[in-house]
């Protein structure tokens, strides 16, 4: 039996219909597929001896040649609480959140005795991280900003710092794991973290500011359990990646960041 003309377009439009529906169902879930893949956390692994990875730039090593003893490292800033822990090196006090009290382990910092490694003609600023655990010896550094302000005494992070030239997080969730077990012991050293000179300053050369602050915050991935953390000068150690890449990625997170700034 034939369809009238009238009843037949209707069909057509219901099919057509149909189809538009359908388009735009599989359009919403390849756009929710997109954003969740986006908003997935890399995650640097440093378990193993002599690893390293890059992240927005800098470079990160694990460091197994320090010698042991607390205190035997040139601290700048300490923390310490079960669970989740964060800080920043200040002359302000009170302290904000789990730092040390003491000068001795929680003071100011100028970039000038932060000390350098070149590697392919690439110069980078180098700094020590030395960590504590127990029992369960994994640790997961899940935050890293590094800021460079013209006064040692400045308080109440975030709202007062305005320079911030380093960020683990730029751009996404990152965070690293590391194993107190492979170098175990307080003052020994565990990660290396080099960041590229260049974004210490600014485009045409110049040092933005004089004091170094570098917040840090642990324990979101695998929890903070014993003893304290604690940042310190560097040991003029090896930059293992390749200086090509390395240039590109600084370059890269170096824009990021100034975009973020802006």
């Amino acid at each position: 039996m034939k369809r009238g003309g009238a009843e037949e377009e209707t069909t057509r439009e219901e099919e057509m219909t149909r189809s538009k529906k359908f388009a735009a169902l599989v359009g919403l879930l390849i756009i929710a597929v997109v954003a969740v893949s986006s908003m997935h956390a890399d995650t640097l692994d440093l378990t193993t001896v002599g690893a390293w990875g890059t992240i927005n730039g800098a470079n990160f090593q694990q460091y197994s040649d320090g010698a042991g003893g607390s205190g035997n490292i040139d601290a700048f800033v300490r923390i310490q609480r079960t669970g989740v822990e964060q800080g920043y090196n200040t002359d302000y006090r009170p302290v904000q959140f789990d730092e040390d009290t003491s000068a001795t382990f929680n003071h100011s910092q100028l970039l000038s005795e932060v000390p350098t490694v070149t590697d392919g003609g690439i110069s980078f600023r180098e700094f020590l991280l030395d960590i504590n655990q127990s029992g369960v010896n994994l640790l997961s550094l899940d935050g890293l900003e590094i800021y460079l302000e013209a006064e040692p005494n400045i308080g109440v992070y975030p709202d007062n710092f305005t320079t911030l030239v380093y960020d683990l997080d730029a751009g996404e969730d990152n965070w690293v794991k590391l194993d107190y077990s492979i170098n175990a012991g307080s003052g020994e050293g565990d990660m290396l973290a080099f960041i590229p000179d260049s974004f210490f300053m600014d485009e045409f050369g110049v040092y933005l500011n004089d004091y170094v602050y570098l917040y840090s915050r642990f324990g979101q991935n695998f929890s903070a359990n014993d003893g304290f953390e604690e940042w310190a000068h560097g040991v003029g150690g090896p930059v293992i990646p390749e200086p090509a890449t390395i240039l590109l990625l600084g370059l890269g997170g170096l824009a990021l960041l100034r975009k973020r700034r802006a």
